[in-house]
């Protein structure tokens, strides 16, 4: 009788974890799907990474947008400090290159960021001089 109650309490334990299994599978589908629909690519500008790392001199930053819009372009400490705004003002549809001078900053870690009225792209970057 012992074993037998062990042998049904085990398959009642594996069979609860399968279900939570699957619940989990499922609900992680549904928002992948549902995830996919409601994403506007265009509404979004995309941000290139910087090639080279550590960077010296002018350093070229390349965007682009699907629609115009008005984007401002920082340079944070790692700390949040702004230390530059490379840009801030409308860009039409298609590539941009803004090219900053990095020998106004110090050796070290930034972060050089793009923002527009409904993103915020955050990257890092070393400058060593």
């Amino acid at each position: 009788m012992n074993r037998f109650f062990n042998e049904t309490l085990l398959i009642d334990f594996l069979s609860i974890t399968l279900f939570i299994l699957l619940a989990v599978i499922l609900y992680r589908l549904i928002l992948r799907y549902m995830s996919r629909k409601h994403v506007k690519l265009a509404e979004y500008c995309t941000l290139f990474d910087v090639e080279d790392q550590p960077i010296s001199g002018v350093i070229p930053f390349y965007f682009s947008t699907e629609r115009d819009r008005h984007v401002k372009f920082l340079i944070q400490t790692e700390q949040g400090n702004l230390v530059a705004t490379v840009a801030d003002q409308p860009f039409e549809t298609g590539g941009h290159l803004l090219r900053f001078d990095s020998s106004i900053l110090g050796n070290g870690t930034y972060f050089y960021i793009l923002q527009t009225e409904n993103q915020e792209i955050r990257k890092k970057l070393t400058i060593k001089n």
